[in-house]
């Protein structure tokens, strides 16, 4: 099998290198100055280094062992002819060259040249196209029964493969010269410690380790200075591993076993180097690395009366243009190029992508049992673990260019996981599984558009997504658990910076970082089981999310330069700790701790100049999360979360517009605020709880400065911020249901700042025109019960700023500048503490400590709705004599109200005369307006026994027309006692 296999793909390879290549004559002195540089214009080339070892096949009639083989399987038989034969054309050429000189002196009669023929050294202009795939694949260590049993122990592999070659041209004072089309590409496949069992057999692993190392690189240098279309740069640097290992899978009545480690590592391409200068259409790059390891480890699947355990680690990493070079002031550069007095040359467009396809540590059933990383026993769990990086910093200049030195940036962190995950269908599913992985994209930018027409502007995207799911649990008529704890680090770009000083339409930048993890971890869920996610701190998550970072242009003199757009976006999106059921058990416990950050500070300049150095930027921090949450119809749910979360977006904002134009203004619309449902329970027919602790920070903007002194509609500041706070926590919903909610709060949101500018001796300048908004809503303590008992407690702390001081300078209308106008809107309301019950109980416990402010300022609507806070006309709400003031209860206490004169102690009615007839039918009592009850003490209910109800003079007590009527007397006893 192994002979036509071999023979199969060295026919498919020697097929496809004919198709690819083609070559043409290169001079032997290239050859002999660049030795690792590709000898012709085309050189494409596949290497396959296979490694076979240690694998076992299980039969009824006995076990097999696969032959191992170890060999390469590569274009190079036809590729080395043919650069041979390229070596001795170009010889052949170098022959003939030498007698040119003698027959040119031959033609060159009477003091004139005569005619000649000098060949070119190389037809083809120094393009190059060189592409460069390694694909090493490695199968070790894995055991296939198939209606009988296979094993194998111990089995120990490594594959390391190399390969390193630079393209080197020139393509100086041409046109349509030294242009380079490149690709380096390192796909290992691994296949490792894989256990399968099919039909009644088994395949078990025990001790297998394997371990792959593979670099395909190389490095790009070429020039285009003072050419046409020349020393243009595609570069494609892949790094894509692929990992399939420490895998167990079962089918009907087998059984899989796997206990493995493996790790693979992949590095491709390098730095590029090109120039523009003096050209046109020369010295651009286009760069794409990207460095993605797929992988498919330690999971377990059995199905149709099967079990499937696997105890694995594995480890992948990939590298894609992570090579530097030094670069525009010494700084270590992924790409330099430049494209000074030129038009069209220097740009830089670089998508790059590090990211991650991650499987790990999943353990499911159908009919079967399946378990990952020892999720029943006491050893380790199980482990996967990435470092992936792509691309880096990237920098051009454009001085007294056209269109040149513009710099288009996607750098890209999208690390994608499942792991840790439990579910069945009938059956057993149990998952332990830690994951852990650290993202870097791309880098920082500069680039130089001074004395230019459209040159060294900006515009970049970073991206840090990673979305997730991890240590949950789910079963249907079966037993599910997950156990999972998660670190993560994710950097995207970086600093970027221009200028435009003296120019026209240069030096501006966009840029739209966004940081937005989105994940569900910590899960339990049951339709008629059970299923347990993160019992006794089994899911825990450590994250940082950041994209982007400050940024910079500057102008002097210039128009429609400098100008600098920003919309960073800050938006943790997460569920955790939650358990729901129906006709079972669902638990789920969790821990968080992400930090997402977007952007940063942000500097511009647009002195005396024309419609430059203008700042506009609308930074948003919102987490969005649900936690703690505990759910059931006919069951048990409980959830339990600890989360603690910062999202910042954005951050100060400085520029100048003195002596200018419409310039130096700033435009903001900052946004932070907390979208939050946490620690409640809620059930129909149920047991639920939802706990936790919530601390959330959420910062977007900062001060904004600016100048307008001497200007023309600079230095103007028109701001909208925004604070949106909606929280739900702390609550219990029971209908005929037993339901806890328990959480406490601690929220800090700040968005935006001071502004400061001035307008001195300016038209329509220095002014601020500033709306800040608040909008808190929160729901947190309350308690409603139906036919059931709930207890709710929620304690509170959010804090809030939106906007803050402003300064310009003296108002002067005759010119329209230094005009200070806010109008700041606020509103709050809270509800709190309040118990709502009907044929039940519901108990609530609620503390509350609010603070926003806006623009220095309360809110104008501040609406506190709370069940200790009542009228005293309330009586349901009074707080029960002797308890803590901050609980309640739904319904009256039978102890503790003052007494009424005329009232025994026991609370029995006496003789009251003008009461003939108290016994009689409610419809006939009087009303109590009719009471003779003008000479009431003033002290009728003492103040100091009243917790919570404002003073009141006796005249406060006279009774009014809406109070109860007298025929609710016999209510009010039998509630006493009576």
């Amino acid at each position: 099998m192994q002979t036509w296999a071999k023979r199969g793909l060295q026919t498919a390879l020697v097929t496809g290198g004919l198709l690819m290549l083609g070559t043409g004559i290169a001079s032997a002195e290239e050859s002999a100055a660049n030795p690792d540089s590709p000898v012709g214009p085309l050189d494409l080339g596949v290497d396959v280094p296979v490694q076979i070892d240690e694998n076992k096949i299980g039969t009824p009639l006995g076990e097999i062992g696969v032959p191992g083989f170890e060999g390469e399987l590569s274009t190079d038989p036809v590729t080395k002819p043919l650069g041979a034969a390229t070596q001795s054309a170009a010889a052949a050429t170098q022959t003939v060259k030498a007698s040119e000189p003698a027959s040119q002196a031959r033609a060159k009669q009477n003091g004139t040249s005569g005619g000649g023929f000098t060949q070119t050294e190389d037809a083809f202009k120094g393009n190059k196209v060189d592409g460069d795939l390694t694909v090493p694949i490695q199968i070790c260590g894995n055991a296939v029964g198939v209606g009988g049993d296979a094993q194998v122990d111990g089995a120990n592999c490594d594959q390391s493969v190399s390969s390193h070659e630079d393209t080197t041209t020139d393509g100086t004072h041409s046109g349509l010269a030294g242009n380079v089309v490149a690709l380096d590409w390192a796909a290992p496949i691994q296949l490792a410690g894989n256990g399968v069992g099919l039909a009644g057999g088994s395949g078990a692993v025990t001790g297998t380790t394997a371990s792959q190392d593979v670099t395909e690189t190389g490095n790009i240098s070429t020039n285009g200075t003072g050419s046409g279309l020349s020393g243009n740069v595609v570069s494609g640097q892949l790094a894509t591993p692929v990992q399939v290992t420490g895998n167990a899978a079962s089918w009907i009545l087998a059984n899989a076993y796997s206990e493995a480690e493996a790790e693979t590592e992949a590095e491709a391409g390098g730095w590029v180097k090109t120039n523009g200068d003096g050209a046109g259409g020369s010295g651009n790059v286009g760069a794409v690395p990207i460095a993605l390891p797929l992988r498919f480890n330690g999971n377990a699947a059995a199905v149709h009366g099967s079990d499937a355990d696997s105890v694995a680690s594995s480890e992948a990493d990939a590298e894609a243009g992570t090579a530097t070079t030094p670069g525009i002031n010494d700084i270590e550069s992924f790409v330099q190029t430049g494209g000074g007095v030129s038009t069209l040359s220097g740009n830089i467009i670089q998508p790059q992508l590090a990211g991650t396809g991650n499987i790990a540590g999943v353990a499911g059933t159908w009919v079967g049992n399946a378990t990952t990383g020892n999720a029943l026993g006491e050893g380790e769990a199980g482990t996967s673990t990435s470092e992936v990086a792509a691309g880096g910093f990237s920098s051009t200049a454009g001085q007294k260019s056209a269109g040149s030195a513009n710099i288009v940036d996607a750098p890209i962190g999208l690390p994608v996981e499942a792991c840790g995950i439990g579910g069945t269908y009938i059956g057993n599913a149990h998952a332990a599984h830690d994951c852990s992985n650290d993202t870097q994209t791309g880098g920082g930018t500069y680039t130089n558009g001074d004395e230019s027409f459209l040159g060294g502007n900006g515009a970049h995207a970073p991206l840090a997504v990673a979305p997730e799911l991890f240590g949950i649990a789910g079963s249907h008529i079966g037993n599910a658990s997950a156990s999972s704890h998660e670190e993560k680090n994710v950097e995207v770009g970086g600093y970027n910076g221009t200028s435009g000083n003296d120019s026209s339409g240069g030096g501006n930048l966009v840029e739209t970082p966004v940081a937005a993890p989105v994940e569900i971890f910590g899960i339990g869920g049951t339709y008629i089981g059970q299923a347990v996610a993160g019992e006794d701190g089994g899911v825990t998550e450590k994250k940082r999310i950041k994209a982007g970072d400050d940024s910079s242009t500057v102008d002097d003199g210039a128009f429609g330069a400098a100008n600098l757009v920003s919309v960073p976006l800050a938006v943790p999106a997460q569920v955790f700790g939650v358990g729901g059921s129906h006709i079972g058990t669902g638990i789920g416990e969790a821990t968080n701790d992400t930090i997402t950050e977007a952007g940063g500070d942000l500097s511009a300049s647009g002195k005396e100049g024309g419609a430059s150095g203008n700042i506009a930027t609308a930074p948003v921090a919102l987490p969005l999360q649900a936690h703690g949450v505990g759910g059931s119809f006919i069951g048990i749910g409980k959830g339990s979360a600890d989360n603690l979360t910062d999202a910042i977006a954005g951050g100060s904002t400085l520029t100048d517009g003195q002596d200018g134009a419409v310039s130096g203004n700033i435009i903001e619309a900052p946004f932070a605020g907390a979208g939050v449902l946490y620690s409640t329970g809620a059930g129909l027919v149920a047991l639920v709880s939802g706990e936790g602790v919530n601390d959330v920070v959420a910062e977007a903007g900062g001060d904004a400065t600016t100048n307008g002194d001497g200007g023309g509609l600079a230095g103007n500041v028109v701001a909208a911020q925004g604070l949106p706070i909606a929280q739900v926590f702390g609550d219990a919903v029971a209908a005929a249901a037993k339901a806890t909610g328990e959480g406490v709060n601690a929220t800090d949101v700040t968005s935006g700042g001071d502004i400061t500018t001035s307008g001195v001796e300016g038209g329509f300048s220095g002014n601020i025109f500033d709306v800040p908004a608040a909008a808190v809503a929160q729901v947190f303590g309350n308690a409603i019960a139906a036919g059931g008992v709930a207890d709710a407690v929620g304690h509170n702390v959010t804090t809030g700023q939106v906007g803050g001081t402003t300064t310009t300078s003296p108002t002067s209308l005759g010119s329209l500048a230094g005009v200070d106008l806010q109008a700041p809107l606020g509103a709050v309301v809270q509800i709190w503490d309040v118990p709502l019950a009907l044929l039940g109980s519901a108990t609530t416990e609620a503390s509350n400590l609010t603070d926003i402010t806006v623009d220095s300022q309360e809110p104008q609507i501040n609406l506190p709705i709370s069940g200790s806070e009542l009228p005293a006309t309330g009586l349901p709400t009074l707080p029960v004599g002797g308890a803590a003031a901050a609980r309640s209860d739904a319904g009256l206490p039978a102890t503790g109200l003052p007494e009424l004169p005329g009232l025994s102690a026991g609370g029995e009615l006496v003789s009251l005369p003008g009461l003939p007839g108290a016994q009689q039918e409610r419809s006939s009592l009087p009303k109590l307006n009719v009471l003779p009850v003008q000479t009431l003490p003033a002290n009728l209910m003492p103040q100091a026994d009243l917790q919570g109800v404002p003073s009141m003079s006796g005249a406060d007590l006279t009774p009014q027309a809406d109070l109860p009527a007298m025929a609710q007397l016999d209510s009010l006893r039998t509630i006493l006692g009576g």
